[in-house]
């Protein structure tokens, strides 16, 4: 089915409509259908520029590790090494691998050292989502410069944790599910009781250091804890499809908490760019699986700010795309491949927008305004489709002719 008439066409290279699009938006999400794609990343960075030096953004965060995260803010603001070391330390899952997000962290750091302002975050949990290390490595840190007295609370988390700790998501899972309940028990309660504790000293002489401190402790729990949802998620079976399963995604929590906590940090009129997978920026619960959704990052970050939050989807109509395989031996655990791309699902954004739009061209869509009516149910998710109602769960879309993978990703 064609896009409806209510849905508003704009230009995605005029900035008026740009901006038209983002309004007053505090929060900003803009993004992917994949990730490692180098036709997505150019377009964040163009928007990324337009909304820091013509609207005033101040924050960029990432899906990518919080604790790690900490590498880039640094030297975005003047910190010493080179991008390709900063970007492959600093940001998880291997997404500071592409050239394209090294152009982007080079025009971020110009930018500041001209007199900008912009801070950079991870939103994510640690360790690619298979290790709580990172995390509580910093918690230490920490522990160990203003209660020292703590620091046992911290090595028992590492060390209960160590059983399922791997180089990404793609690995601790077997690892965690292979465990006994006394040992998963453990590794909850070391973590918990260390989340507490951190509640419980007093703050050093920074109340932001002590919060993020808190923030990375609650980092390695949500890990924790988004290991048992997935181990408890492959004992529920195959669920009616008509009657859904709504589960939990911690990950999905952290990451709308870490937002929160970058408005506390820098305060509810600093405006922030989110870049995460469309997946995880929509406004509505992820299907998972048949029967089975999680509510993402965007659902809460909607439910709390209304049209304060603005979720700029991000898809293409054809060309090639990634995914990963798990290879002990690869930088992070895993290589990431090029697979071929089907055409448009029927009923899917990417078929509405070649029957309503001619010529091929790039499109931004204003969907609010056809919200609650008839409309696209499916989106491309990686190199799937996934069931969705488009119009509700995002406010904009942009839509590409085409999609490639980054230089450094490997052929098929």
């Amino acid at each position: 089915m064609p896009l409806p008439d209510t849905v508003r066409g704009l230009r995605l290279d005029d900035d008026a409509h740009l901006a038209e699009l983002v309004g007053g938006a505090h929060l900003v999400a803009i993004g992917e259908n994949n990730h490692h794609i180098r036709e997505f990343t150019l377009l964040r960075e163009r928007i990324l520029r337009f909304l820091v030096t013509e609207l005033d953004f101040g924050v960029l965060a990432f899906e990518s590790g919080f604790a790690e995260g900490h590498l880039v803010d640094d030297w975005i603001r003047g910190g010493q090494g080179d991008v390709e070391t900063v970007a492959r330390d600093g940001f998880t899952f291997r997404f500071g691998d592409a050239p394209e997000v090294h152009d982007m962290l080079g025009w971020l750091r110009a930018h500041n050292a001209a007199g900008g302002r912009v801070r950079f975050a991870g939103l994510d949990v640690p360790g690619s989502g298979g290790s709580g290390l990172p995390a509580l490595r910093r918690v230490r840190d920490y522990l160990a410069k203003y209660a020292p007295g703590q620091v046992s609370l911290v090595d028992a988390a590492i060390e209960a944790t160590q059983p399922y700790v791997a180089a990404n998501n793609g690995v601790a899972p077997p690892k965690y599910a292979a465990l006994s309940t006394a040992e998963r028990d453990t590794a909850t309660a070391a973590l918990t009781r260390l989340l507490l504790r951190m509640d419980a000293v007093a703050p050093g002489t920074d109340q932001h250091e002590h919060l993020v401190a808190r923030h990375h402790a609650l980092g390695a729990l949500r890990l924790d804890e988004q290991l048992r949802e997935l181990a408890e998620l492959l004992a529920l079976g195959e669920p009616d499809p008509a009657e859904p399963v709504l589960v939990p995604s911690s990950r999905d929590i952290y990451q709308a908490e870490t937002a929160r906590l970058l408005r506390e940090l820098y305060g509810p009129d600093e405006r922030i760019v989110l870049m995460l997978h469309n997946g995880h920026a929509q406004r509505v619960p992820l299907q998972l699986l048949p029967g089975i959704r999680a509510r993402s990052a965007g659902s809460y970050l909607a439910a709390d700010l209304g049209a304060d939050y603005l979720a700029l989807g991000v898809t293409a109509r054809a060309g090639s795309t990634t995914d990963v395989r798990l290879d002990e031996r690869a930088r992070q655990g895993f290589e990431v491949v090029t697979r071929p791309l089907d055409p448009p699902a029927e009923g899917s954004v990417e078929q509405a927008v070649e029957q309503s739009v001619p010529g091929g061209e790039p499109v931004l869509l204003d969907l609010r305004p056809a919200r609650g009516g008839p409309g696209p149910s499916i989106i491309r998710h990686a190199y799937l489709d996934a069931p969705v109602d488009v119009l509700a769960a995002f406010d904009g879309l942009a839509c590409l002719p085409a999609m490639s993978p980054s230089s450094f990703v490997l052929p098929e």
